[in-house]
């Protein structure tokens, strides 16, 4: 009896080390829940949700939700800019006596435009789309189908004003169309209905846009690198994602200069016979394959608009040329908004000119700040490419930050 209830115990402890390794190991996988998609490129690349970035990369997600970058396009919501609709204020009048009026109705801003003494407007539109941060001001777009176009009518954020877009002239046209080289500046992604047209369309898989700039524009495709860091939270070092690190220098300012290196033209791809489409270039290519080259040379520098050209201004700077492995984030941080933090781009500056050789007449000026490196080496200009009518028929320049870091003469 005894031998028997030996071997009894004996079956049950074997059964007990194959049986609990199994379901536990089941209990791992069946808690693991499957990443989906959000969307999906053409080129296959599967985008995941920055929720799946930020379980894991809270902080720095945090931080990026208030970027620019981040902030530069998104679904409008106009519940705190109420006092923009109010009457006396939500009209703009063009040269041509055509009038916009800008309401909110039933949650919704629309844009209603009436040309010159017509009392039923010709277009009534939904502002469907937010482009820009505020920083500045802010677009709006709307569909209309599978098309999408821009608004007439702008806002300018300091001055709770709405004025005709940039761009526009004085009069009533009410839309025009936004091309996807537009969207590659503004979204993450934005689905084409049709990819392989010899000229640019405006149509698109309706609502297929990925709004702001997330994540995976720099750094790749992560779903496989969520995946792996979900099942193997052990694993510290960072698996199947891009690496800044790991990007040359030219690289690095490619990723930049796809949005800030000025107007290129798309390459014409003569084998397809189509342009190189939109959204096709990924970190880590050469930017030059996907657009024209810029053959602005030193010579006629001093001519280029600096409305988005700050990457070919700063390589064309002296502390670029003498520095190795100069980029934009030596200065920039991608994940945070440091706009008007003197002090931490002084600092940067400093690391290198730890003894700036400053003239005696900026050392005599009164009001010089030597707290703030870049408002004498890097000034703001004003542009030409980039003008708003603030009042019928007057332009006013938009100033920008010169990213030609130089010494100049009006500022010693």
């Amino acid at each position: 009896m005894n031998r028997l209830k030996d071997t009894l115990i004996a079956f049950a402890l074997l059964a007990l080390f194959f049986v609990v390794p199994q379901s536990s190991c089941e209990r791992v996988s069946s808690s693991y829940t499957e990443i989906e998609p959000i969307m999906v490129h053409e080129n296959g690349m599967a985008y995941v949700s920055m929720n799946e970035c930020a379980s894991c990369h809270t902080d720095i997600v945090e931080q990026h939700l208030q970027t620019s970058h981040f902030n530069t396009s998104s679904l409008s919501d106009f519940s705190d800019q109420l006092e923009l609709f109010v009457e006396g204020v939500n009209e703009v009048q063009l040269a041509d006596q055509s009038v916009g009026e800008f309401i909110f109705e039933e949650g919704v801003g629309r844009q209603r435009w009436y040309e010159r003494g017509a009392r039923v407007s010709i277009l009534d539109e939904p502002m469907e789309i937010t482009i820009g941060s505020g920083h500045r001001g802010q677009s709006f777009l709307f569909w209309n189908e599978q098309s999408l176009y821009q608004h007439q009518g702008s806002l300018i954020n300091a001055r709770n004003q709405w004025i005709n877009s940039p761009g526009y002239p004085s009069r009533m046209i009410g839309k025009r169309p936004i091309f996807p080289r537009c969207l590659e500046c503004h979204a993450s992604y934005a689905k084409q209905e049709q990819s392989t047209l010899a000229r640019p369309s405006n149509t698109y898989m309706n609502r297929e846009v990925l709004f702001g700039m997330q994540c995976q524009v720099c750094h790749g495709e992560a779903i496989d690198h969520v995946r792996h860091h979900r099942q193997h939270p052990e694993d510290l070092e960072a698996q199947y994602i891009l690496k800044y690190s790991d990007l040359t220098q030219k690289q690095r300012i490619d990723a930049c200069a796809l949005c800030h290196s000025g107007t290129r033209a798309a390459k014409w791809d003569a084998d397809a016979r189509n342009f190189v489409p939109a959204f096709s270039f990924q970190v880590g290519d050469d930017l030059d394959a996907f657009f024209e080259p810029d053959k602005i040379d030193e010579k006629a520098l001093q001519e280029v608009d600096i409305h988005a050209n700050q990457v070919k201004l700063l390589m064309s700077s002296k502390c670029f040329q003498e520095s190795e492995g100069m980029d934009c984030a030596t200065c920039h941080d991608p994940h945070a908004q440091e706009r008007g933090n003197y002090k931490k781009f002084s600092a940067k500056c400093i690391s290198c000119h730890a003894a700036p050789k400053h003239s005696t007449a900026t050392l005599n000026t009164t009001d010089a700040n030597f707290e703030d490196c870049a408002s004498c080496h890097m000034p703001f200009y004003e542009s030409k490419a980039m003008q708003l009518e603030l009042d019928v028929n007057a332009l006013t320049p938009v100033r920008i930050r010169n990213h030609l870091i130089a010494v100049y003469p009006n500022k010693s």
